[in-house]
């Protein structure tokens, strides 16, 4: 098996995150890449955060913001942390031979352009990509079997709903375009109608009793009708770490680069 791949992960959300946490952990030199500041909530369970702060740490394992080519090589090298590239996309792509590309955006996230023939191996995570077309292989998100890779076609799309229903989160959505000045973090327990911070002068307050799962970053401006916070109402709905559902993910993804290291064709499980 060829631990010498070049890994280049497109995102930093929750996905993205468990995916590059599982590949830097089996010894691939594993990069990040997000062009764009990421707007996710559940920052303790995703890299987000690395993009603002310039580290964040998941799980035990850091990704750091490579600024400079010294800060990229050196987790290249080591594979002591996680670099993460800002630059865009396509310069990112030329300006290294990679091996393999992964991009697994999050449900509310686009899939970039067409992977196909970036690299040796591409892998497009969640529906929005076809196999055999825009990306070698595609790993199922959803459903009953999350983790599935698929050599030919899509897999099928999954309503962002349905996990979090099944899990109990509540959105708190911005009623107008402000500065969220957040009084709580993650993990907090609240209670219904307790203050969650301020847009502008407003007081936001909790719709629901629960931890607090999800903040946005307080140097982006809301947007009216977009979550600023969330809500897990279960205690069964994690609020920090790698879910369970992305350790299969991850799983997956690691599967098909495992097996085309050694020459081997991963089994494709639900593939049409």
């Amino acid at each position: 098996m060829n631990k010498e791949l070049c890994v280049l992960v497109c995102g930093v959300g929750e996905r993205a995150s468990a995916v590059a946490r599982r590949l830097i952990g089996e010894g691939y030199a594993t990069v990040l890449h997000q062009e764009r500041p990421p707007r996710s909530l559940r920052r303790r369970m995703c890299y987000a955060d690395a993009w603002f702060d310039g580290v964040a740490a998941l799980g035990g394992v850091e990704a750091r913001r490579a600024d400079r080519p010294t800060e990229f090589l050196c987790g290249m090298q080591t594979r002591q942390f996680l670099p993460l590239l800002l630059r865009p996309f396509d310069e990112v792509v030329e300006r290294w031979p990679w091996d393999v590309i992964v991009s697994a955006p999050d449900h509310d996230e686009r899939p970039p352009r067409a992977l196909a023939d970036l690299a040796e191996l591409t892998i497009g995570v969640g529906s929005g990509f076809v196999a055999g077309s825009d990306c070698d292989f595609v790993v199922a998100t959803d459903g009953l079997d999350p983790g599935a890779v698929l050599r030919a076609g899509d897999a099928p799309p999954n309503p962002r709903g349905a996990d979090r229903l099944a899990l109990d989160y509540w959105d708190v959505i911005a009623a107008r375009e402000g500065t969220f000045a957040a009084r709580k973090t993650i993990g907090d327990r609240i209670d219904a109608e307790e203050i969650l911070g301020f847009l502008g002068e407003e007081p936001v307050r909790a719709p629901v009793a629960g931890r607090l799962s999800g903040l946005a970053r307080p140097e982006q401006t809301a947007l009216p009708g977009a979550p600023i916070a969330e809500i897990a109402t279960s205690d069964r709905a994690p609020v920090a770490g790698v879910a369970d559902r992305n350790k299969l993910i991850a799983r997956g993804v690691s599967f098909a680069v495992e097996m085309e290291a050694g020459g081997w064709t991963p089994v494709s499980i639900g593939s049409r």
